[in-house]
């Protein structure tokens, strides 16, 4: 891949999600969260969710053997692929000018 130009992947799409969380652990959070910028750090609720779910998945993985996380992620590329595939066809035969 090239400096600037990366492939996109399916896997990369999010996903907007709206939970609910006690008060004063969202309050907690929001300090910390604070707290961390002024020493350098970053804490979203974002990366945070993403992590949680990812060790709830594998801990599921760990209990019944099902790794659903390469189940999704396998099914997200074909499609991803079969989406693109036309795209990719075009783009080969085609020669592009450039402005000067």
């Amino acid at each position: 891949m090239g400096k600037y130009v990366t492939k996109n992947q399916k896997e990369d799409e999010k996903r907007v999600v709206s939970v609910r969380i006690r008060r004063p652990i969202f309050e907690a959070f929001k300090g910390a969260s604070i707290a961390a910028e002024k020493y350098g750090y970053s804490m979203t609720l974002s990366s945070i969710f993403e992590i949680a779910m990812e060790d709830a998945i594998s801990e599921f993985k760990d209990l019944s053997g099902i790794d659903y996380r390469d189940i999704s992620t396998s099914k997200l590329n074909e499609k991803w692929e079969s989406k693109y595939k036309a795209s990719l066809k075009n783009l080969k035969g085609k020669s592009y000018k450039r402005d000067k």
